[in-house]
């Protein structure tokens, strides 16, 4: 793929995770259910994974991690938190996406489902080490979060194919 669609693509998919981040910051981070905010970021990841493989997904996964590290500075996890987890988040879940499924609506639900999944495990080994939760109560609010979040993956989904239809040429 010649270097000018591969700069097209991720101008495209950076330009698509701006709108999702302020879809977050200005509709998103204002609607609590049962005491819970959706949480976008492990979704943007898991799309991505589902669609760009495991070459290319973790690399975004790394950038996006490293602006929400830069952006969420108290959110209860230590520095570089979201550069390591998110990336490795996508590791896992473009490897399954890339060897069980296709690209699709389930492919995009099984990568969320394990990008949520790492990011949970991630917050309790946090919790766990600073003593200051029980993995179980960490577990049970990432399992709220994720379920409250899920809807948003039908816009996430959409836009995310979309992307990828009009930015991958076939050689």
């Amino acid at each position: 793929m010649p270097k000018s669609y591969l700069i097209f693509k991720w101008v495209v998919y950076s330009l698509a995770t701006m709108l999702l981040v302020l879809l977050q910051l200005f509709v998103l981070n204002y609607i609590h259910v049962g005491g819970i905010v959706p949480f976008l970021p492990p979704m943007l990841v898991g799309a991505a994974a589902s669609y760009e493989g495991s070459r290319a997904s973790p690399v975004y996964a790394l950038v996006f991690g490293l602006l929400c590290d830069l952006a969420l500075t108290g959110a209860g996890v230590p520095a570089g938190f979201f550069t390591f987890v998110f990336t490795l988040a996508a590791l896992f879940a473009s490897l399954l996406a890339e060897n069980l499924f296709s690209p699709g609506f389930l492919c995009s639900l099984m990568s969320v489902t394990v990008c949520y999944l790492v990011t949970a495990l991630g917050r309790c080994a946090v919790y766990l080490h600073r003593g200051t939760a029980s993995p179980a109560a960490v577990l049970l609010m990432a399992a709220k979060e994720y379920l409250v979040t899920l809807p948003c993956l039908i816009v996430v989904f959409l836009l995310f194919r979309q992307v990828h239809r009009r930015t991958t040429v076939d050689y």
